[in-house]
């Protein structure tokens, strides 16, 4: 149903390219897709230019990825246990991954995108807004069972922050047509200088 990037907000796709530019202008490191689904976004970063490769917890989802896209790398991880060594990334792009996760588990997860971003490293995260959860029963034509949960720019942002973060732009905008909540995108890095 969504094969490409084409689904995206102009608006979103402006920050996406703002992260790629902070990306190029750092530590000149690879990315990682944290939570990459099928790869679709995998396949937008690669486009642009960004040495990326994508984990997800789902070993079907990974598997429609390599299928899809078989010159790049995906793996089956979780978000709070990245295979990655400490400080071995550029960044970490999170479009829509972490609101699978239950909100108890989010200091964890932060604190992984913390651990494995060198200096200077960026990280993008996406979300609906609002509080709670929603358990959808029906999506894209097809009967389903999943949750998924709303934060605030607020919160997300005092969750950074308490893993080390410094916020340096939040986008968050009106719901289009298709949507039922706002939408936000937080663009954060971990700071070159840690003293």
């Amino acid at each position: 149903m969504l094969p490409d990037a084409s689904f995206e907000a102009p608006t979103d796709r402006g920050m996406i390219e703002a992260f790629v530019q902070h990306v190029f202008e750092g530590t000149a490191r690879p990315v990682v897709d944290a939570g990459c689904g099928t790869g679709r976004m995998t396949r937008l970063l690669a486009s642009l230019g960004v040495a990326v490769s994508g984990i997800d917890l789902s070993a079907g989802m990974i598997a429609v990825a390599r299928g899809t896209s078989p010159e790049l790398s995906f793996e089956v991880a979780d978000l709070s246990e990245l295979p990655y060594a400490d400080m071995q990334l550029g960044g970490v792009f999170a479009w829509y991954s972490m609101i699978h996760s239950l909100p108890g588990d989010l200091p964890r997860i932060f604190s992984e995108f913390f651990r494995v971003l060198a200096p200077g490293g960026h990280a993008l995260l996406s979300f609906q807004v609002g509080e709670g959860h929603r358990h959808l029963s029906r999506a894209y034509g097809h009967d389903v069972s999943m949750e998924s949960h709303l934060f605030t720019p607020e919160v997300i942002a005092g969750l950074l922050a308490g893993a080390g973060f410094i916020v340096i732009a939040q986008l968050t905008r009106q719901a289009r047509p298709h949507e039922t909540t706002p939408q936000a995108v937080l663009l954060a890095h971990r700071p070159a200088n840690e003293d």
